[in-house]
């Protein structure tokens, strides 16, 4: 699996331990270059990940695999906080290996197996609030970090007024927010750092915007 592997060599770097100090290749410390460029190494897998591969692994495995699940019947929503109490039912997992790694899966897929993690809980609550009002132009939203094992998807919704509240898993949170990278800002504020982070379609997983940080 892509990701775990990198979350392993993330941790042999030396990435899972922020206290200790990088200092310049002024010969202090002979393992610099070495740290310094397998964290550049890294960071491009992770952004071409992000960019290309999971979407295409996503769209792959939703043809061969999950066609048969189409025919799922959702529930009929009436608000932001009944989308919420749905997800509550469900329960987190982490992708299995057959899902390699970040596989978003369709949401009657998610329902139909009441479990699954926030990529695939953040696609369900965007597919619920696309039959409910196709206008609150739901999105899916991911943030790659540093370490890895942090990043993170929720479900973008725009609300009366133009603001923006998300689905965090199963737990909806509103505030001021106007803008994307507010929302990507406080659900990556305990990460060491930002690698790159998207929006994406939910119904087709094409890409709206994508920044590398």
């Amino acid at each position: 699996m892509l990701l775990e592997i990198l979350l392993i060599t993330s941790i042999n770097t030396g990435e899972a331990n922020p206290d200790r100090k990088e200092v310049s290749a002024s010969g202090r410390d002979p393992d610099y270059l070495g740290r310094h460029a397998m964290k550049s190494i890294i960071d491009c897998l992770l952004i071409w990940w992000l960019r290309t591969g999971r979407y295409s692994w996503s769209l792959l495995r939703r043809r061969l695999c999950e066609s048969k699940y189409l025919s799922t019947v959702l529930p009929t929503v009436d608000s932001l906080e009944e989308i919420e109490a749905f997800l509550k039912q469900l329960k987190w997992t982490m992708d299995g290996l057959l899902h390699l790694y970040d596989c978003i899966s369709y949401p009657q897929v998610t329902w139909d197996k009441e479990k699954d993690d926030c990529d695939s809980f953040a696609s369900l609550a965007a597919e619920l609030l696309h039959r409910w009002k196709p206008g609150c132009n739901p999105v899916l939203v991911t943030v790659v970090v540093r370490p890895v094992r942090a990043s993170h998807t929720v479900c973008i919704v725009t609300v009366p007024e133009d603001n923006l509240c998300f689905f965090d898993s199963d737990s909806l949170q509103c505030d001021s927010y106007q803008k994307y990278d507010e929302v990507v800002a406080k659900i990556s504020e305990h990460a060491q750092r930002l690698v790159c982070w998207d929006v994406r379609n939910p119904v087709t997983l094409e890409m709206i915007e994508f920044l590398k940080v």
